[in-house]
């Protein structure tokens, strides 16, 4: 699709989308690109019901309703498609990112709403990161964020493993950052069991090898995955002011999904739209802010 290609300004996504039937025709055909198909029975013709701000579509065969948002991140929005599709060129942007303060700013929502929508996108980036398991040779090594000086783990520092893919000629594939849990660790010390834990859920089975890094120390801090891994801390320490324990992985894995998508010839734009338009369970509301919980901006981390 045209629109699918790269837009290098916010001005030039604007002009593209300048009005909601242009959103909802373009995501239609992202959503159904050979025309409707029922999600309940798969037939391929319906009435539709434009009674509604989306209109609605009634499957001829089986009466099941659905609408263009039902399924995606979008659902159960009362926000425009053109604020969607702003956050949506936002997050894909490699060279930043965008916080919730900033993007309630730009597309004019309360800073709530533009934190729910963050938060939902970045659900489905983390449950899509999950489906891509690393091939091939796999490296990895022990880091820990918001790091203390002592050798003792620190309770508000976060140990994580960041892994790679190898290439059959040496370079790097994708990589993954996947917090683990600290309890049991001693000096700063990952765990064998933690080292087989994370290859059981990030690692395919056919991968040639495997080999983390235990003792963080032994790192060598000029490796490109070692760099990889301070670019995300100064990413995130530089547009979010640090982040909190609670929501650290999700951030994790939006960092490593535009590091991921720069290495493939299809831009991170076009491929966060599949992933928030493909038919998942959606987040429910309930489990992004909880009623007791302030509602502020991203935490900083630990010093």
């Amino acid at each position: 699709m045209e629109a699918l290609q790269s837009i290098a300004t916010l001005e030039e996504l604007r002009r593209q989308f300048h009005t909601e039937s242009s959103c909802f025709h373009f995501l239609y055909k992202l959503k159904w690109p050979h025309g409707f198909v029922c999600p309940r029975c798969q037939h391929a013709h319906s009435y539709v019901i434009r009674t509604r701000r989306l209109p609605l579509y009634e499957c001829r065969a089986c009466r099941h309703q659905t609408s263009l948002i039902a399924g995606t991140v979008m659902e159960g929005s009362r926000t425009s498609l053109q604020k969607w599709l702003t956050a949506f060129w936002l997050v894909s942007r490699s060279d930043t990112g965008i916080n919730a303060v900033r993007l309630s700013s730009i597309i004019e929502v309360t800073y709530k709403t533009a934190w729910l929508m963050l938060h939902k996108i970045r659900a489905a980036i983390s449950r899509t990161d999950t489906e891509r398991p690393l091939q091939g040779v796999v490296h990895g090594f022990v880091a820990f964020y918001g790091r203390h000086p002592s050798r003792q783990l620190n309770p508000r520092e976060c140990p994580l493993i960041v892994a790679e893919s190898v290439t059959p000629d040496g370079q790097t594939g994708e990589i993954k950052m996947k917090l683990v849990e600290p309890t049991g660790h001693c000096n700063k010390l990952l765990l064998r069991s933690d080292c087989e834990h994370f290859a059981a859920l990030h690692v395919a089975k056919t991968a040639a090898e495997t080999s983390i890094i235990r003792h963080n120390y032994r790192v060598r801090r000029n490796r490109p995955l070692f760099q990889s891994f301070r670019r995300a801390w100064r990413w995130m320490n530089d547009t979010f002011h640090g982040i909190g324990a609670k929501y650290l992985q999700t951030y994790l894995d939006e960092f490593c999904f535009r590091f991921n998508a720069s290495l493939h010839h299809t831009s991170a734009w076009e491929q966060l739209l599949y992933i928030c338009m493909a038919v998942f369970s959606p987040v429910p509301t309930s489990s992004c802010i909880g009623y007791d919980e302030p509602l502020v901006p991203d935490t900083p981390a630990a010093a």
